[in-house]
């Protein structure tokens, strides 16, 4: 999880003990190409290459740096992951190049150069929420009656649920924490709005078979946390780029396609991995518009149960959850959490639900031209080629990329 800090211009006379007023409206901190020369010149080392999400990595910590696609530019949340208060420099240097205050979000005030105790404060609260072992994790007291007085508001939102162990590792493992009735309406949105002060992320979780008393894989206890790496240590354009590879290669075994018919598939890119669509700037809000798409699916399966995880986000709830849907393709889940990372920045992108071997996000900014459709679709493809292998006619990248033109949502399916 990250510690959130907003560079924005606020009142000269606001003390950092106050508290910004609700109803306060900052001007913008200047138009779009002058603030980036001036991040720029700030933070030399960022990566920039991507100009609405910068990247600034230091010796123990990490920031992303969401400037946004507006022009002016009316204000930049610095996302920052790790430890050392050395981090404080690079944002004190962004704070004076352009001329702005620096709001802590946790706290609700802002921060000075000296003061450390609010960096301080949030890596207390990541310790004990994200690096608790997931035997710890700290869903079960929630329902527990060892604890009566709720210690946060996100306690008084859950129903009745229990904590899951993985079927491997002799019980050592739990890291996910189940309903045990379906969720009811609104429910994932009130608790995702608890998630920058819980680090749970919350999952509509669909089971194999609706009759199924079990609800495999989550309540069997078919998840495998063990067996995944981290997805800090994939690229996510290598493994899609691998991954397509594979998928647009000439297979001797399989007579289902030929050669001429598997190039057919994949028309007009062929064998050629085409890279990495671009991202798109968006004025749609990525989290109410997951909300509303987590009504909609729970209106589609009314047996889907709240799950929660430990996770910065829902890419990383993939992998920390133990998720295995695509285990016939590639079993290590994490390769799968880069991309739909790369995705939560490039497209907006939220982990909405998941199912047995199903996926299921919500999208703020889809493609809406024919050509980066197109180079979308050819992502997907390598992410899930069952998609468009098996998916609706027809079964080309063309018409894929047709049908994802302007959608909202992204499901994905492994035989």
């Amino acid at each position: 999880m990250s510690w959130d800090v907003l560079l924005l211009h606020l009142p000269d006379g606001i003390s950092p003990a106050q508290e910004v007023p609700e109803d306060y409206a900052p001007p913008p901190l200047g138009p779009r190409q002058e603030i980036l020369a001036a991040v720029g010149r700030a933070v030399p080392e960022a990566d920039l290459s991507d100009p609405t999400w910068g990247e600034l990595l230091g010796p123990g910590w990490s920031m992303e740096l969401n400037i946004g696609s507006k022009d002016p530019v009316d204000s930049i949340m610095l996302h920052i992951r790790g430890s050392g208060d050395d981090v404080l420099a690079p944002v004190f240097r962004l704070a004076e190049a352009l001329r702005c205050k620096v709001l802590d979000c946790a706290e609700g005030h802002l921060l000075t150069p000296c003061q450390t105790s609010s960096r301080h404060a949030f890596q207390q609260f990541r310790d004990r929420v994200v690096g608790l072992s997931r035997r710890d994790l700290p869903v079960p007291a929630l329902t527990s009656p060892a604890h009566p007085e709720p210690p946060s508001s996100l306690e008084a939102l859950l129903p009745p649920g229990r904590t899951v162990t993985s079927d491997e590792g002799h019980g050592g493992e739990q890291p996910l924490w189940l309903s045990d009735q379906p969720a009811t309406a609104g429910l994932w949105e009130r608790v995702h709005a608890e998630h920058t002060r819980s680090g749970l992320w919350p999952l509509l979780l669909d089971p194999l078979d609706s009759d199924d008393d079990e609800f495999r894989p989550w309540g069997s206890g078919e998840i495998f946390p063990e067996r995944m790496s981290s997805p800090a240590s994939h690229d996510p354009e290598g493994v899609l780029a691998q991954w397509w590879a594979t998928y647009t290669a000439a297979d001797e075994d399989d007579d289902m396609l030929s050669s001429e018919r598997r190039l057919a598939v994949t028309a007009p890119f062929g064998q050629n991995w085409p890279g990495l669509a671009p991202g798109r700037g968006t004025a749609t809000n990525a989290d109410r518009l997951a909300a509303e798409y987590a009504q909609s699916f729970l209106s589609d399966h009314p047996q889907s149960r709240l799950g929660l995880v430990a996770a910065a986000s829902g890419a990383d709830a993939l992998t920390a959850a133990g998720w295995s849907g695509p285990a016939n393709y590639e079993n290590d889940t994490a390769k799968f959490s880069a991309i739909v990372r790369d995705w939560e920045r490039r497209f907006g992108a939220r982990v909405v639900a998941v199912g047995f071997s199903t996926l299921h996000l919500s999208v703020a900014a889809p493609p809406t031209a024919e050509e980066d459709a197109l180079l979308v679709a050819a992502e997907h493809f390598a992410f899930c080629p069952d998609n468009v292998w098996q998916g609706s006619r027809p079964c080309t990248l063309a018409g894929y990329a047709k049908r994802i033109t302007g959608a909202h949502h992204w499901d994905f399916w492994w035989d």
